[in-house]
């Protein structure tokens, strides 16, 4: 089911807590896309790595979609890590200055290769799924505008990087008559090869691209708190169905303990005899 733009406009004033403030709650659907839940097939998992990526993330990011994800096989695309062994590997020199310019690269080389799945599961090496996952549904945090101001706010009103990106996506989206959802949170998202490379054809320039896909091809999706934690005192919240973490809270903080708890089976993606390339 896709919204005409008439009704997007009024999803995306919905959602918005200004200037009304009651939207859906966390964790419920909203009428943008499918929302039916649908059989878990088994799609391919691209995780875009960075040249001389380590594999201490990655490495129970692996044991946690080996548990938790059904999937087809698991590839690698820009850098590759010595001591794992993915499915396939599509390794090949990022191009760009900037890190989002260098993500993007590789993300164009994924959606072009005919081998990987017409949809594939998006992943970071700090994404770690928690729980069996049992729907395509996307996920988003409510709108670009409210999480701007989360983030000027947090910083006394000032404009970081980040939510400079942030705002420019929402007015680059807006002023192409979208929806203005924020599907920047740490989470797996299942990408439609041919629309992501649309999405990206259509904005070159944006660096927010989870959003700039999620809102050009109207996924829709449900209401998500995002689920990074960068405390080193915050363990896994009770009940949650995936977290992400940063290098600090990995690996001397109480989530990266938790994660180091909850998964300590190797994955046969730690056999250098799982090598099939």
């Amino acid at each position: 089911m896709v919204l005409s733009k008439d009704v997007s406009r009024m999803t995306n004033e919905s959602l918005s807590s200004t200037p009304q403030e009651d939207g859906p709650e966390r964790g419920s659907s909203f009428c943008v896309g499918m929302i039916t839940e649908l059989e878990m097939k088994e799609y391919d998992v691209v995780y875009i790595l960075k040249d001389g990526v380590k594999e201490y993330e990655l490495r129970y990011s692996l044991r946690s979609i080996e548990k938790n994800l059904p999937h087809g096989n698991v590839w690698f695309v820009g850098g590759q890590p010595v001591c794992l062994f993915p499915d396939k590997a599509l390794p090949h020199i990022q191009t760009g200055v900037l890190k989002w310019e260098r993500a993007r690269s590789s993300l164009i080389r994924a959606c072009k290769c005919p081998d990987i799945s017409e949809k594939f599961w998006l992943f970071n090496d700090d994404f770690f799924v928690l729980k069996p996952v049992e729907s395509e549904e996307p996920f988003f945090t409510g709108m670009l505008h409210d999480h701007i101001l989360r983030i000027e706010h947090r910083y006394d009103d000032k404009r970081t990087g980040y939510s400079k990106a942030l705002r420019y996506c929402e007015e680059t989206l807006h002023d192409a008559d979208m929806t203005t959802f924020d599907y920047a949170l740490h989470v797996p998202m299942l990408i439609d090869k041919k629309k992501m490379l649309e999405a990206l054809r259509t904005f070159p320039d944006c660096p927010m691209f989870r959003s700039i896909y999620g809102n050009y091809a109207e996924i829709g999706g449900v209401q998500h708190d995002d689920v990074k934690i960068v405390s080193t005192n915050k363990p896994i919240p009770d009940g949650a169905d995936f977290v992400s973490t940063s290098d600090a809270s990995f690996f001397t903080g109480r989530v990266g303990q938790d994660l180091r708890n909850m998964f300590p089976e190797k994955s046969k993606y730690e056999d250098y005899r799982h090598r099939t390339f």
